[in-house]
């Protein structure tokens, strides 16, 4: 396929189509523990689950690092036609991310029983969180580099093989999960080893790209490594805290809820925490199928071609906000109740939690697209502004301040305001990156 000639909509969809997938997939990851977690398991399990988050959104987030890191810039250096210096960064952001990935196995090694109490797990919920990350730490490295294979081989115009191994991984992941968990009983532990075997075939299925005739993805020895590595990290810092948000803002939202709520509300909130990271792995999913296309026409200067992109995406995006939004606004309940099993207390729960959290989600859509757009055409501080404002700065503000003011609900408010208040950034610079 040729990103600078092809036609823009066939092209658009022949990205967009295996990215929906693969991101959806990968939500399934999370979607299938957390159902057979807490129909299996119980509510504690459940609410455990959403303790061992911020842990996994680490590694999956390191992996965007350095796959959006890289691929960005590898896919503006081949607009240009300069293929070698492409690969240069391909290479750099594999070594790099290797490096990382056995700095993280040691930590989490070492660690993982301190990493779990900052998490916020008490007396009742850590033997599950404990039993769940054991086989998450046995194959750590996999999930690190899961998305960062997933990543290059898209950029590298193979984007069915990427969906094909997360699809391939998705089906292992939720018959496994079914059966650890059910007829065999291995608890909570065992939907950890269905997810981490998913993510191997994954793997396993990406690398094969390297294998095949399309392949242009070569390791050659880098050059300028320290400004390189720098321009990468740099480039992929807004998609890290894009990712990384899912598990600090949980992690906040656990410790506040469980002070402020309880344990009934902690359950919900792990069910909300769920639905937004599918949401937003959806949504992710659109702003990484348009990156290549974004970044190799900046790359020649055809901004013609990147407007008639960015308007094909922003409407994908708004029609999937809307629908996500409305499905939580008009059935709390039954959201809910397809993770665990409801009580009235609950259900009242639901009721305010998860209708007033839900009216975030159409503009986290559009401050996420933003953040990936901005990135594409190498507007790094813009994109790294929505991130920081979105998920750290106005985020954490609010987590700890709304319910001081406004009590225990006060907290499903936050991400309503902060997402709108972003919004507005949002507009500004991605009309003024055009």
């Amino acid at each position: 396929m040729d990103l600078l000639k092809d036609d823009l909509k066939k092209l658009y969809m022949r990205f967009l189509i295996p990215s929906l997938g693969s991101a959806m997939v990968m939500s399934i990851y999370t979607l299938t523990d957390a159902i057979v977690i807490g129909k299996g398991v119980g509510a504690d399990a459940l609410a455990a689950l959403s303790i061992t988050t911020p842990l996994l959104c680490i590694l999956m987030a390191t992996g965007i690092l350095f796959g959006v890191g890289g691929s960005v810039p590898m896919s503006v250096h081949r607009g240009t036609g300069n293929y070698d210096k492409a690969n240069r960064f391909f290479t750099l952001s594999f070594a790099v991310l290797a490096f990382t990935a056995i700095v993280l196995w040691i930590v989490y090694g070492f660690g993982i029983s301190t990493l779990l109490r900052l998490m916020g797990a008490n007396d009742i919920l850590y033997p599950y969180a404990m039993s769940y990350m054991k086989y998450i730490n046995m194959f750590l490295p996999v999930a690190v580099f899961s998305n960062f294979i997933a990543i290059f081989v898209r950029a590298d115009g193979d984007p069915n093989r990427a969906m094909l191994g997360v699809l391939l991984g998705g089906a292992v992941n939720i018959v496994l999960d079914i059966v650890f968990v059910f007829p065999l009983h291995m608890g909570i532990g065992g939907a950890a080893l269905a997810s981490v075997l998913g993510m191997i075939i994954q793997v396993i299925v990406g690398t094969s790209h390297f294998m095949s005739r399309t392949n242009k993805l070569k390791f050659i020895k880098p050059r300028h490594v320290i400004s390189s590595v720098g321009h990468i990290i740099g480039n992929g810092v807004p998609s890290f805290f894009n990712e990384f948000a899912n598990g600090f803002i949980v992690l906040l939202f656990n410790i506040q809820i469980l002070k402020y709520c309880g344990g009934s509300a902690l359950s919900v909130y792990s069910v909300i925490s769920n639905c937004v990271i599918l949401f937003n792995s959806l949504f992710t999913g659109v702003g990484q199928s348009i990156q290549p296309i974004v970044a190799t026409n900046y790359g020649a200067g055809i901004w013609d071609r990147i407007k008639k992109v960015r308007k094909m995406s922003f409407f994908t995006i708004i029609m999937m906000g809307i629908a996500f939004s409305l499905s939580g606004i008009l059935f709390p309940e039954t959201v809910c109740s397809v993770f665990m099993d409801m009580n009235e207390k609950m259900n009242l729960i639901a009721q305010r939690g998860v209708r007033t959290y839900f009216i975030a989600i159409l503009p986290m859509g559009i401050n996420l697209l933003t953040s990936y757009y901005l990135q594409s055409i190498l507007s790094v501080r813009k994109s790294l502004c929505i991130s920081l404002l979105r998920n750290v700065v106005l985020s954490g503000m609010a987590i700890i301040i709304f319910p001081m003011i406004f009590g225990g609900n006060g907290l499903w408010m936050v991400m309503p305001v902060v997402e709108r208040v972003v919004l507005l950034f949002s507009i500004k610079f991605s009309d003024f990156a055009l």
